[in-house]
Order: C-alpha cells, then structure tokens, then sequence
C-alpha cells in the first residue's frame, strides 16, 4: 500500500480533502506515518531481512546493516579450497559473559586464537565474533534478523507494515492527528485500534511459519501416544 493511499484515507477521517490541504500538509501526514512505521515495528519485531558479511582473518568486529533491529540466527559458513562448504550456527552471549568466561576476549593480535568462530555478541551497532576467524580460503556471516522499516521520502513509496496490518498505520496517525486537534475522545478510540493491531502483529510473527510442530520439541520417529509394544511408556 502507498503512502499516499494512507494518507487520503486519514484526510477523510480528518474531514479535510487533499486538494485543500492547509492544516495537515503532505510533509507532516508522511512523517507521522514513518513514525507510525517505526513505533510498529520496534513492539511487534514483524518485518525480516538477511545479510551477508564477509570475514577477516583476525578480525573480530563487523558492522551491522543498517537497518538492524534484532539477531534471530547467526551462521558462520567455511570453504575450503576443494569447494566444500562447512555450515555452524554460532552461540548468542554478551560482554559479561565474555569477560568472565574468556578474559583475553579482545586480544585479535595473537595468532593462536585465531579459530573459526563459535559464538558473538552484539555492542552497540557492531557484531563481534569468538575466537577471531582464522584464515581460510572463503569464510562469510549470515545473518537473519529483525529489521527497521527504511524512512519513506515521498507519498507514492510502498509501507513495508504488510498490507493485511496496514490500518496500524492509519490509526498511529489518526490517534497523532486527532491529539493534535484536541480531539481527545477520538485520540483515545484510535490509540485503542493501534494497540489492537500490535497485538494481532505479534500474532501475525507468531504464526508466520505455519508447519511447525507445536505440542513437542522432541524430534523422535516414535509416536508420543505410544507404540504397537503393550505398557510402553514414552516417559520411563
């Protein structure tokens, strides 16, 4: 959905047509819905991305993308010079883990520590990895995270809130509109509509991936009920 489609539909709740736009310019409609966009995507962790970083023999610091908002699973991905990859999930911890568990953390200098990465952890807009890679013929990050939304600049660009969500959108700025008006009823009657949509986004990221077992994490060719055995017992 474009921003402009938003914004139409906001002027009409606003009683205000866009070609007599005086008291609720384009510039300010748009900045609220970035707002909007933002604020919804921080609380509901909805939209997705993936990168790819490559790595460093001895380096053990990388920037983030940009528009990073959380790690959800991090892969270190080894190719050596047959061609024959090597695929590892790396660990999540963090700085005070790291300094009590290996206090010699920060030292990229000796080459001894140089491995292939087991774990990272995250400090301010930088990715750090554990021990430092070693040199290797090919050797790359994958990164799948919770992404911010960009900034739009012009009303015709695309919302990335998805399309079944998009009414997020125009009750944020109706709630900001109407606050702004002095309207506190309806602020409040929007506002109520936004927190709605949070909750059926995060139900929305919930239930994304709808193949997934959900009575049992346990991965087991045996039935849980049982089996053709009589008194099996899958607890004992």
């Amino acid at each position: 959905m474009q921003a402009s489609q938003i914004i139409t539909d906001v002027r009409r709740e606003l009683l205000e047509s866009n070609a007599d736009a005086s008291f609720w310019t384009d510039a300010e409609l748009l900045r609220l819905i970035n707002r909007a966009q933002f604020d919804y995507t921080n609380k509901t962790r909805i939209l997705e991305d993936r990168a790819i970083l490559s790595l460093e023999a001895g380096r053990n610091d990388y920037p983030l993308p940009s528009n990073w908002l959380s790690s959800k699973a991090v892969f270190h991905t080894e190719t050596d010079s047959s061609g024959k990859k090597s695929i590892r999930r790396l660990v999540a911890s963090d700085l005070e883990k790291m300094s009590h568990e290996v206090p010699n953390f920060l030292d990229v200098t000796s080459t001894d520590r140089r491995d292939r990465p087991s774990r990272y952890w995250i400090w301010g807009d930088t990715i750090y990895l554990d021990p430092p890679p070693k040199d290797v013929e090919d050797s790359d990050l994958t990164l799948f995270y919770k992404s911010k939304p960009r900034t739009l600049t012009v009303d015709t660009e695309n919302i990335e809130v998805p399309e079944e969500l998009a009414e997020a959108i125009n009750a944020y700025v109706l709630w900001k509109a109407w606050t702004k008006e002095n309207e506190q009823q309806r602020a409040v009657d929007q506002a109520a509509i936004y927190r709605s949509y949070i909750d059926q986004g995060l139900r929305y990221v919930k239930r994304k991936t709808g193949d997934r077992q959900g009575q049992i994490d346990i991965a087991s060719p045996r039935a849980f009920s049982g089996s053709s055995d009589p008194g099996f017992n899958p607890l004992v």
